[in-house]
């Protein structure tokens, strides 16, 4: 570093021993400088620019400081900066300039390679202070933003990073990079920019400290994630469809089981029911008894045909299950029961008596509501007490705007503490009958909870059991 000084009024120019070392002049050749001596050493592309500060300084009167280049007599570029004073006389005008001058070409280069890198990155780069003013940005910054560097010079962060979306690196003194002096980067994704046309980009920021002699700075590495963003939606909408597709899958799978559960079940009690026809009839001596027996044969052949045909048709639905929802009567649904049970009630004794005067209709699945009835008022006969012959009692009522359906018997019972928790569990069976299999309440189950209902039950040993069941 030299100083220097510039007597404005007879054009005198004093320099130090360095301001010769600096111009590589020899203050023996050289024994008068003037102020052409230093303009003619200033880089031919630089002349202007020092000309116009120097007319500007005189104007204003006030010295600010410069940087140009200038070129030695052997052709070799230096980098300058010059500080300096202007002092006037007492009407204010300027006689003299004293300053420094200093040999920055080594940092200038330095400064040249880092913009380089700066301009080589792939995102958009800022440098900011500890405050968050934008010194520095390259041109993917522009492309990004919108705006120009020099529009975003000595700008705060917050004018592209709004600062409702910097909360994570706040601090309780309110300084912006606080933090970022414990940490050599941090980053976050959610996080969005500013265009300046208003656009709100998603980026992702990597902040990274620089210790420099004027103090901390930071570099911000932001990047657009805009098609990251694109390719992360598209990827939870193709993981939502899978999954809903999924759910289907398995909804069809266990529609399926349930289908086939309903299949075997709804068609053994009426080939049961036949057996039990059959054996009447081989057993009948008098003709018009047989002749009875056999028009029950012919309903519950037509029973079974229908089922059959209703089993066949909802096998043709896209679910592989019965979906279509009618209005059906209670009674109706009550007396097909009967007539295909009517082998088992003859035998058995049984009595049915049914009470439909609150709800005596219901928007349901036909073959769903024939298969709840079947099943729990044939297992009502199957498990019947040996000491009495077994009484079904059936009624519907109105419960907060849901159908309540109870069908309670005076048959075995079960123990609810000990087989309550299995009760409605698949293969689960609780008395000794031969043909338990264990099906028919897990069927039960399914299919009144598919349709968004739900049932229970109440048992007592040896007195008897309770359904309730609510339907949507």
């Amino acid at each position: 570093m030299g100083n220097w000084s510039w007597n404005m009024v007879n054009n005198d120019i004093t320099w130090s021993a360095n301001m010769y070392n600096i111009f590589g002049r020899d203050p023996k050749i050289l024994k008068k400088v003037t102020f052409d001596t230093y303009f003619n050493h200033i880089h031919p592309e630089d002349r202007k620019e020092v000309s116009n500060f120097i007319e500007i300084t005189v104007k204003e009167d006030k010295f600010t400081d410069v940087l140009h280049r200038i070129v030695l007599e052997d052709g070799t570029t230096k980098t300058v900066h010059l500080l300096g004073e202007l002092i006037t006389n007492e009407l204010g005008e300027p006689i003299e300039m004293i300053g420094t001058c200093q040999d920055v070409t080594q940092l200038r280069m330095a400064e040249i390679k880092f913009r380089g890198l700066l301009e080589s990155a792939p995102d958009a780069m800022l440098i900011v202070d500890e405050e968050g003013t934008i010194q520095i940005s390259n041109k993917q910054a522009e492309k990004l933003f919108g705006y120009p560097s020099i529009d975003l010079k000595n700008k705060p962060v917050e004018l592209l990073i709004p600062e409702k979306f910097m909360h994570t690196y706040k601090t309780n003194n309110n300084n912006f990079f606080t933090t970022i002096k414990t940490s050599e980067a941090e980053k976050s994704e959610d996080l969005y920019a500013l265009h300046k046309n208003g656009e709100k980009i998603p980026i992702q920021i990597s902040l990274s400290p620089l210790e420099t002699e004027e103090g901390l700075l930071i570099s911000v590495a932001i990047r657009d994630i805009t098609e990251q963003k694109h390719a992360e939606y598209k990827i939870l909408k193709a993981k939502e469809r899978l999954e809903v597709l999924t759910d289907n899958l398995l909804n069809k799978n266990r529609q399926l089981a349930d289908f086939a559960h309903i299949t075997s079940h709804n068609l053994r009690a009426p080939v049961s029911n036949l057996n039990s026809l059959l054996g009447f009839y081989n057993s009948a001596t008098d003709e018009e008894d047989k002749a009875e027996i056999f028009s029950k044969f012919e309903i519950v052949i037509g029973h079974l045909t229908e089922t059959l045909d209703t089993l066949v048709e909802a096998l043709k639905t896209s679910n592989g299950a019965p979906t279509e929802l009618k209005k059906l009567k209670f009674e109706d649904i009550l007396n097909k029961t009967k007539e295909i049970l009517t082998g088992e009630i003859e035998a058995t004794n049984a009595t049915i008596i049914s009470d439909f005067s609150s709800v005596n209709t219901v928007l349901y699945s036909k073959l769903y509501l024939e298969s709840i009835f079947l099943n729990l008022i044939s297992n009502a006969i199957k498990y019947k007490s040996p000491d009495r012959d077994p009484v079904i009692e059936i009624k519907t009522t109105l419960i907060k705007n849901r159908i309540t359906l109870t069908i309670k018997d005076n048959g075995l019972g079960i123990d609810l503490e000990k087989h309550g928790h299995k009760l409605f569990g698949l293969n689960k069976v609780f008395h000794r009958h031969p043909e338990a299999k264990g099906i028919g309440l897990f069927m039960t189950k399914v299919q009144i909870e598919s349709l968004g209902g739900s049932i229970s039950a109440k048992s007592h040993v040896n007195k008897g059991t309770t359904f309730i069941v609510t339907l949507n």
